[in-house]
């Protein structure tokens, strides 16, 4: 009896585990904060951003997220989800732009080609 009550036990609180898990794993994605964190962390390490920089290039990055979750919610057409998507990328192009350095920005255009190929 005792064997079946710690073999239950376990099972429960694997479960259970599981749970707290997935819902951990939904929040991440669910969170444009979260999201734009990690993109500008990646961006710092790949241009050397300088605070002011990783502040603004944060707030582009929340702002281009909530959108792009905003345009997943609302059940569009393909070429109008494309059209939105390019929209958002374009303006997310040019706070960029006005962001970082020229050599900064040069830099992160080459690393879009690099991730393409």
């Amino acid at each position: 009896m005792k064997k079946y009550f710690s073999l239950l036990s376990f099972i429960a609180i694997f479960f259970i585990g599981m749970q707290f898990s997935l819902a951990q794993e939904a929040d991440r994605q669910d969170n444009p904060e979260v999201v734009a964190k990690q993109k500008t962390y990646e961006l710092h390490q790949l241009l050397k951003l300088t605070g002011k920089q990783q502040g603004a290039m944060f707030d582009v990055l929340v702002d281009a997220e909530k959108n792009i979750i905003e345009l997943n919610k609302n059940k569009v057409s393909e070429s109008v989800e494309h059209e939105r998507m390019k929209a958002i990328n374009e303006k997310v192009q040019a706070n960029f732009k006005k962001i970082l350095t020229p050599e900064q920005f040069q830099m992160y255009q080459a690393s879009l080609v690099t991730d393409k190929k």
